[in-house]
């Protein structure tokens, strides 16, 4: 049988080297670009998705109210 080897979390390691937050590398400030960039994309993305469903229902209730009329 295989003892399992146990991991050593030392700091100094390079392996461990991503746990390590480096503060000075990383920017606080938020790019207004970005932002909008991804604001106008999801409310696109919104706005197709509300068209379809509305297209859906409607198309739901016209066969419904065909459907209906029949009778």
């Amino acid at each position: 049988m295989k003892i399992l080897e146990k991991v050593v979390f030392d700091i100094a390691e390079d392996r461990f080297k991503y746990l390590q937050r480096d503060n000075e590398k990383r920017s606080k400030k938020v790019d207004m670009h970005v932002l909008n960039k991804r604001l106008n994309q999801s409310r696109k993305i919104n706005f197709y998705t509300n068209t379809k469903i509305f297209a859906v229902s409607l198309f739901c209730f016209g066969v419904i109210t065909l459907i209906s009329l029949k009778f």
